[in-house]
């Protein structure tokens, strides 16, 4: 209760100087509003080549990316968290004064943001695909106050449309956000655009090579998976990576990516092949250098997939989160790639190279559809008209 109390004061607060702010004139400015930024950069790239520049972004204490090299003007990259004052006004001040406003996560503040008519709230999703359940899904939903689920239901309210990259993502997001069936722009997800141009491809190789060198001419596996709710400060992985790099050979160095949400815990594992990257080192590089992709519940597959590059899913806890998290679909059937149960089972399938490359290839058209090097393009074009 008292939490709750706590969170009604503050969303009021925010209220009330919305509300204030709104008296101020509307401007012709874009807002993205970042806990990851990975799309935003992509969508602000295609902008600024069009001669758009009323560009504001506000920054999460989440968001690791800086923006730094987009060039944008002093003052419009916004550090928007209550531990900076100002910055969290202005940054009420353009959500309130904004004519687009870009979202890519829920954001609690939007429950106190009711925008002016006819300002549209996009979601760019962070997320090319799902595996499992989230938002008004999510099975601990069922555990919050009915004060915080009506909460829950103002945010995805306040969303106006929904980037996606394939219609299978439409029933998801409807039942997820409770969103209608015209409120989706099927663009592609903007940041997949990367995937598609030899440049970045040829810089993300040399820039990863270049941290790490011993990955040069060797088979290189990524495993990364998804985050466990009860364990973001300590990752508890019952994989035996030195054993499973033993028995691959020294033809293999895998590298180890976990989820960003997680403090980074991995960095003693000792082996010459084996590698743990920093939560900063993105992993859409990491793709590029990578051969073979371990995962589980995460949605990094459904941009691999556009590599055509065989996956591996090794969901070591399977039963319990899928209780505890739950699945849009059966986990098995969906999945692009063989399903492993234990270490034994992951070396023979990597040494004996049984993948099924077609499945990928359907797999990729089915949840990529629209994502095809031209996102950043559409989107740009839409905000401008």
């Amino acid at each position: 209760m008292l939490k709750e109390f706590i969170i009604y004061i503050y969303l009021l607060l925010n209220r009330i100087v919305f509300g204030l702010f709104k008296f101020l004139p509307q401007k012709n400015k874009v807002v993205f509003l970042c806990d990851f930024g990975d799309n935003a950069r992509f969508v602000i790239r295609e902008l600024q080549s069009r001669g758009f520049e009323e560009i504001y972004v506000l920054k999460t204490s989440k968001c690791k990316d800086d923006f730094s090299d987009l060039g944008l003007a002093a003052g419009h990259v916004v550090d928007f968290h209550t531990s900076n004052i100002g910055g969290y006004l202005k940054g009420l001040y353009h959500l309130a004064t904004g004519s687009k406003v870009l979202i890519d996560n829920y954001f609690a503040i939007l429950s106190a943001t009711p925008f002016r008519e006819g300002v549209e709230c996009i979601q760019l999703w962070h997320a090319a695909g799902a595996i499992k359940k989230f938002a008004l899904q999510d099975p601990s939903i069922m555990f919050r106050s009915p004060s915080a689920v009506k909460r829950f239901e103002k945010v995805y309210g306040r969303m106006t449309k929904v980037i996606i990259g394939s219609d299978k993502m439409v029933p998801i997001f409807r039942s997820a956000f409770g969103m209608r069936q015209d409120q989706f722009l099927r663009f592609g997800v903007p940041r997949t655009d990367f995937y598609f141009k030899q440049e970045e491809e040829n810089n993300a190789r040399s820039e990863i090579l270049e941290l790490y060198p011993q990955l040069e001419g060797k088979k290189v596996i990524l495993y990364a998976p998804t985050f466990r709710d009860q364990q973001l400060l300590e990752q508890k992985i019952p994989l035996n990576f030195v054993e499973i790099m033993d028995s691959l050979g020294e033809d293999f160095a895998m590298v180890i990516k976990l989820h960003p949400a997680v403090a980074h815990n991995v960095e003693s594992i000792a082996h010459p092949a084996i590698v743990s990257v920093a939560n900063d080192v993105p992993v859409s590089k990491l793709l590029f250098v990578t051969d073979y992709l371990i995962s589980d519940y995460s949605s990094i597959p459904f941009e691999f997939a556009l590599l055509g590059k065989p996956q591996i899913f090794y969901p070591y806890d399977l039963e319990a989160y899928e209780m505890e998290r739950g699945f849009w679909t059966d986990y098995e059937q969906l999945v692009p790639g063989p399903v492993v149960s234990n270490d034994e089972e992951l070396v023979y399938v990597l040494l004996h190279h049984e993948f099924n490359q077609e499945q990928v290839e359907a797999f990729s058209n089915d949840w990529n559809t629209y994502s095809d090097g031209h996102a950043s393009e559409r989107l740009a074009a839409y905000l401008m008209d």
